[in-house]
């Protein structure tokens, strides 16, 4: 990620930001990475990658 794309501060409870530390040391990536993967991984169980507007939105928005 560029260090210009926008940024978001966001408050985790403490087993949160545990598990996503525990990620980080197991994949040596950092918090931004297993943050956004996860959010990924999430949209693509949703079928949303791509588009920040959830598929049952933008089928209504067609019509």
């Amino acid at each position: 990620m560029a260090r210009g794309e926008p940024q978001i501060n966001v408050r985790l409870p403490k087993d949160v930001r545990d598990f996503i530390d525990a990620e980080v040391a197991e994949n040596g990536s950092s918090r931004t990475f297993e943050v956004v993967r996860s959010i990924r991984q999430r949209m693509k169980a949703k079928g949303s990658v791509g588009s920040a507007i959830p598929p049952s939105q933008n089928q209504s928005q067609s019509r």
